[in-house]
């Protein structure tokens, strides 16, 4: 019977990481106080309490425009999403304040050229087939902050490879969603 009065007791040591706001450094003092239960299953049930509630703590954001902006709880980089038709995530990171534009591909992208044209104008030809054609990146840092900035008030941006394909990315609302990338970012 001593165990389940320990194992109750330790039971109450989970209850904190319910009401937890976190940071990195709280966030290390839970891990820790998980790492110390001498029971692998109350161990195991720290941790797991412990990720849901930072789960909870980092869910992303989405405006009625449908962009996504996710923070990661641990470095505070920002990745601001937008799905794509067809088959395509359209991405803005600020990642160790550098500023990163990628379009992860759900089919792979043929050949290595890419042309980009923004409400039926032509725009910057910066884009990199990375990943097998799974990836088309823009440049970073400067040039990409330059090409966002002529971006942000347009309808589209269209993609297209020599074959014909094309993916269209809505901007409606992208000069708003960008505001918590920008601060981030410094620019």
């Amino acid at each position: 019977m001593p165990e389940a009065g320990g194992a109750v007791m330790s039971l109450f040591t989970l209850l904190p990481l319910l009401f937890t706001p976190f940071g990195p450094a709280p966030l290390e003092k839970s891990v820790q106080q998980c790492q110390k239960e001498q029971s692998a299953e109350l161990r195991l049930a720290c941790y797991d309490a412990l990720g849901r509630v930072t789960a909870t703590a980092a869910a992303p954001t989405q405006n009625e425009t449908g962009w996504r902006l996710d923070e990661d709880a641990m470095s505070g980089d920002m990745t601001l999403t937008r799905q794509a038709v067809p088959g395509a995530a359209f991405s803005v990171a600020c990642l160790n304040t550098i500023t990163h534009i990628r379009v992860r591909m759900t089919l792979p992208w043929e050949g290595e050229s890419v042309t980009a044209t923004t409400d039926g104008v032509p725009a910057s030809g910066n884009w990199f087939v990375r990943d097998k054609g799974r990836l088309l990146e823009f440049g970073r840092g400067l040039p990409a902050i330059d090409e966002l900035k002529r971006w942000s008030g347009q309808h589209e941006l269209v993609l297209a490879s020599a074959s014909g394909r094309e993916v269209r990315i809505p901007l409606t609302g992208m000069g708003e969603a960008l505001k918590p990338l920008r601060q981030q970012c410094r620019w």
